[in-house]
């Protein structure tokens, strides 16, 4: 009648014996104790039937037969542990949303959001773009990142980020003006359809004569305005929080004319009810930081009371 095979647990006690320094650390590796260990050693040995390990000065070592039982042994022990890691329960993906406008998805979150991603890699980020906050209050958008003038009653709101507008334009326009060959006055003005009046405001807030009153023209979307400034079609109220990219690219400059700090926020929002999720809490908190980390010196600013 054949001997049974030694159990795993016996095989994975010779192979880290054979592979180990010492069979104390061979037993630690096995999370075993060194008379637990020795056992199991034992026990391999008499299914072999010969000697696998004999005593040396400086420690055990294999025998001829033991060299030629770990030749055997090891490669189809270690695919056995490979095959069962590959097989281990992972963590299933949680996934949360998060509504916010396409200007401040595109400029100010995914330029970051692999950061997120590096210190949660098991949630998945699913971006709504939207102004509104109509995603979270119908629960398709976990929380939000809403500009100020949204409405955002019934829900909690937290102040996140706050915004600075100062003009920017082409390189080619900034050198015009920064030679004296146009003035402010002569340039075309952009601004944001939602905010028409945002050359007035500014002009008001930063003392500059801009050539008010004349028409500017209007955009939808800011990157779309910003890419118009950027092809040189006039100059455009930069918003920090959105035109980072423009600006590190250099597409865009900034015209040393006043900052003024707008008075609307972007806020963080959700449903207080989704505040105490698990999935919800980390990238709040998360957020929070990222814009805690903008929060560096900058050139002087002009607040708006």
């Amino acid at each position: 009648m054949s001997r049974r095979i030694p159990r795993l647990e016996v095989i994975e006690a010779f192979v880290e014996a054979a592979r180990a320094p010492s069979f104390r650390i061979a037993a630690d590796r096995c999370a075993l104790s060194p008379a637990a260990f020795s056992r199991r050693i034992q026990a391999f040995t008499a299914f072999v039937g010969h000697e696998v390990f004999v005593r040396h000065p400086g420690g055990m070592r294999l025998t001829d037969a033991g060299r030629a039982c770990l030749d055997t042994l090891e490669p189809t022990y270690r695919a056995i542990l490979g095959a069962a890691r590959d097989l281990e329960a992972k963590p299933a993906a949680q996934k949360i949303s998060i509504s916010l406008s396409h200007s401040l998805a595109v400029g100010w979150l995914i330029p970051r959001i692999e950061r997120f991603y590096a210190l949660h890699p098991h949630i998945e980020v699913a971006i709504v773009t939207t102004r509104t906050a109509e995603a979270i209050r119908a629960g398709v958008a976990d929380l939000g990142l809403c500009a100020g003038d949204v409405d955002v009653a019934d829900l909690h709101a937290e102040t996140l980020l706050q915004g600075c507008i100062t003009p920017v334009a082409s390189p080619a326009v900034a050198r015009r003006l920064r030679e004296g060959t146009r003035r402010l006055a002569d340039e075309r003005l952009l601004t944001f359809a939602q905010h028409q009046d945002m050359w007035a405001w500014w002009s008001h807030e930063a003392g500059v004569d801009c050539g008010l009153p004349r028409e500017a023209s209007t955009f939808d979307m800011a990157q779309a305005l910003y890419e118009a400034a950027a092809a040189g079609l006039g100059i455009a109220p930069g918003i920090d929080v959105i035109m980072a990219g423009h600006l590190s690219s250099g597409r865009l400059v900034e015209l040393g004319l006043p900052a003024v700090r707008y008075p609307g926020a972007y806020r963080l929002v959700a449903k207080p009810s989704r505040l105490r999720s698990n999935q919800v809490a980390p990238l709040w908190a998360w957020l929070k930081d990222e814009a805690a980390r903008d929060r560096r010196p900058q050139a002087p600013v002009r607040a708006v009371a």
